[in-house]
């Protein structure tokens, strides 16, 4: 069985800090992969920001959030 690592991606923005999901990548040789941690924690960001240009329906605005900051 192959080691792998879980590592939780968080972004914070001025007194905002969430945890917006993990990333697992596998071990070579007890270490973290640079190349494949970056693909995928780039892959992660693409989707996040998909997600925020493109947001589903479902998706809940909140009233007047912009003006609460």
């Amino acid at each position: 069985m192959r080691a792998e690592i879980t590592l939780p991606v968080h972004l914070r923005v001025g007194d905002y800090d969430g945890c917006f999901g993990d990333l697992t990548v596998g071990l070579e040789d007890g270490v973290v992969p640079l190349p494949g941690l970056r693909t995928q924690l780039a892959g992660f960001l693409r989707a996040a920001a998909e997600a925020i240009e493109n947001p589903s329906q479902d998706d809940e605005e909140v009233p007047g959030a912009a003006a609460d900051g």
